[in-house]
């Protein structure tokens, strides 16, 4: 159960961080002033973050049920919003890099709801 928390939270980062990348001022801060993103990478990256969150829900419910899993959802929300937020100030490309943590949880959300 803690280990679908685990990765809803990983997931809910890694979706986050693929959102926000897409914006123009992030991109930049990560691959260079004045650098702009492709429309298919940004469809791509919008896609996969929306994907991120939606796994993370899943997770959420799977670890606490219909009752307590939309609850601990938004908590794992307004943490890995603010997590991201600060390293995008901070660090912006640790935010790539740390991004790609959400493709073993996403693998980890799926073998356990599935034994489940």
């Amino acid at each position: 159960m803690s280990a679908l928390i685990l990765s809803g939270a990983a997931l809910a980062f890694s979706g986050f961080a693929a959102t926000s990348i897409t914006m123009d001022r992030h991109y930049a801060d990560i691959h260079g002033r004045g650098k702009e993103a492709p429309a298919a990478t940004r469809l791509r990256l919008r896609a996969l973050g929306w994907i991120g969150l939606l796994l993370s829900f899943m997770a959420c419910i799977g670890a606490s049920g219909w009752h307590l899993g939309p609850v601990l959802w938004c908590g794992i929300l307004s943490l890995a919003a603010w997590t991201v937020t600060l390293l995008l100030q901070y660090h912006p490309r640790r935010v790539m890099q740390s991004a790609w943590i959400g493709i073993p949880a996403a693998l980890l959300t799926t073998t356990l709801l599935l034994r489940t």
